[in-house]
C-alpha cells in the first residue's frame, strides 16, 4: 500500500540564495513528511517558456550559432545580433538574408549578395565577377546548420549563384529538456553523454516564440520514474537544458513541474 501526493515545483518558489536562475534553481519544500520515502513519481505536467531565438549568442554555449566564418583567403568573421530572424521579411531588421549580406559586405573586399530560393529552401550566395576574390565558408562555422552547410562551401567570383547542399534551417529549438538528479538520476540515455538525469522532453513546435510550451502526460507508464530505493525529495534542483546539455537562459520567465509521488507506507 502506498500514499499518493502531488508535488508542485516552480521557479517562483526557488531558494534565491542558492539558485542560479529561473532555469537552474533549487526548491526546498516546506512539507517534510510527505516528501520522504518516495517509491516512484509520475511526471504529470510541466510548462516552460519558448524564449529561445533561432539565432543565438554566447549565452547558449555550444548551441551558439550567430557566428559565420569565411575566408577570402584571409579569415574573416561575422557575428550577427542575437534574435528571432525571418526569411524574406519585408522588415529589413528581421530579414535574415539581408542582414547577413550587409554584415558580410561590411568586412569583405568582395562584392557579395545573399538571397533565398523559395523553391529549394536554400540560401544563395553570389560573388561578383569584378576582381573580387573567391570566398570559402568552412563547414565548421557555428552558423553551418542554419545555412545548410555540410561541407566546405566555395563561392567562385564568377557571378554564379551558389548554394550549400542542405536547406536553410531557421526553425530554432524543437525540444528542450527538464533535468534533475534528485528526481531522475540516470533515468535517460543520451547518445553523446550516456546516462543523464532527464525528467522529460518538452516540444516547442506548437509554442510560438515568446509564448509558453505546455506538456501533459496522460500515459502513466511513459511518465513513470521508479526508484530502486526510497528517495527523499524535500530538496530538488531543476535545470532546463537543450539537447547539447547547455542550460537555457529564460530571464524572468517561469518554469513549473507537477509530479505525482507514491510514498511507501509506514
Amino acid at each position: 500500500m502506498s500514499l499518493e501526493k502531488l508535488i508542485v515545483l516552480s521557479s517562483e518558489d526557488k531558494d534565491s540564495a542558492i539558485s542560479v536562475s529561473n532555469s537552474d534553481f533549487i526548491v526546498n519544500l516546506k512539507e517534510r513528511y510527505y516528501t520522504q520515502n518516495i517509491l516512484k513519481v509520475l511526471v504529470k505536467e510541466c510548462s516552460v517558456p519558448n524564449v529561445f531565438p533561432n539565432i543565438r549568442g554566447s549565452d547558449y554555449g555550444t548551441s551558439q550559432n550567430n557566428i559565420l566564418d569565411f575566408n577570402e583567403p584571409a579569415p574573416l568573421q561575422v557575428v550577427l545580433p542575437e534574435g528571432q530572424y525571418l526569411i524574406n521579411s519585408s522588415d529589413p531588421l528581421l530579414d535574415f538574408t539581408s542582414i547577413l549580406e550587409t554584415a558580410m559586405t561590411s568586412i569583405s573586399v568582395a562584392t557579395i549578395s545573399v538571397s533565398y530560393n523559395e523553391l529549394t529552401n536554400k540560401i544563395v550566395f553570389e560573388v561578383a565577377n569584378d576582381g573580387s576574390p573567391n570566398i570559402t565558408i568552412p563547414a565548421s562555422t557555428p552558423m553551418a546548420d542554419v545555412l545548410g552547410i555540410t561541407e566546405d562551401l566555395t563561392i567562385p567570383a564568377t557571378a554564379t549563384a551558389t548554394s550549400p547542399s542542405g536547406q536553410m534551417d531557421l526553425s530554432g529549438f524543437q525540444n528542450v529538456y527538464l533535468h534533475s538528479k534528485e528526481i531522475a538520476l540516470s533515468h535517460a540515455i543520451d547518445g553523446d553523454f550516456g546516462l543523464i538525469s532527464m525528467i522529460t522532453p518538452i516540444n516547442l513546435s506548437d509554442a510560438p516564440f515568446g509564448s509558453y510550451a505546455y506538456r501533459k502526460n496522460d500515459d502513466d507508464e511513459l511518465s513513470q520514474i521508479s526508484y530502486d530505493d526510497v528517495r527523499n525529495l524535500k530538496r530538488i534542483r531543476l535545470t532546463l537544458r537543450d539537447n547539447k546539455g547547455n542550460v537555457l537562459p529564460i530571464g524572468t520567465h517561469k518554469v513549473s513541474l507537477t509530479l505525482l509521488a507514491f510514498l511507501a507506507s509506514g
